[in-house]
């Protein structure tokens, strides 16, 4: 599992710069919590593409998008007998543990 969402993770501090003075781990809790929704959405059946299509327009081209992208992406690394709270655990202290270096 860590071996696909490692490299993805790694990006982060280079995708967002509109929160390099937010406190560390606010952008960490963003992707963590959204990726866990997305996670539940797919636990129900949703299809990747039927998440991607389900973005509202006004998100293009914006830093919130990317990391709509990345949660939506994320959440289907993850085998199916995880839970919600696993997989934004996961994804968060990854985050965390990325962003310090």
């Amino acid at each position: 599992m860590k071996h696909y969402v490692t490299p993805v993770l790694l990006a982060i501090s280079f995708s967002f710069p509109a929160y390099a003075n937010d406190e560390p781990d606010k952008q960490c809790q963003q992707i963590s919590s959204l990726t866990g929704d997305y996670f539940a959405q797919r636990l129900e059946g949703k299809t990747m593409g039927e998440m991607q299509q389900a973005t509202p327009p006004e998100f293009m081209h914006t830093n919130f998008f990317k990391m709509i992208d990345l949660a939506i992406n994320l959440a289907f690394t993850f085998p199916e007998s995880q839970t919600e709270e696993q997989v934004e655990q996961a994804v968060y202290d990854n985050c965390l543990q990325h962003k310090q270096h």
